[in-house]
């Protein structure tokens, strides 16, 4: 059996993720290609815009609080 050192091993696990990170954005392209547009009614991107105006004024409530609000473990 032949020594590995551990530069080998860390290059072959950055080469790796580099690879997967690209069939990662290659899938993310894919399925984005695939799924339909539709239409969003005016009022709709309106509720959207308030939403997020609330949420940059820090109006919101967390996973967490809403859990333990409804009694979810």
């Amino acid at each position: 059996m032949s020594q590995v050192s551990l530069e080998d091993v860390y290059a072959e696990l950055k080469n790796v993720s580099t690879r997967l990170e690209s069939m990662e954005k290659t899938l993310e392209t894919l399925v984005i290609m695939m799924l339909p547009e539709e239409e969003i009614s005016k009022e709709k991107l309106k509720e959207i815009e308030e939403v997020e105006a609330e949420i940059e004024r820090g109006e919101y409530v967390t996973l967490e609080e809403l859990m333990k609000e409804c009694g979810v473990k």
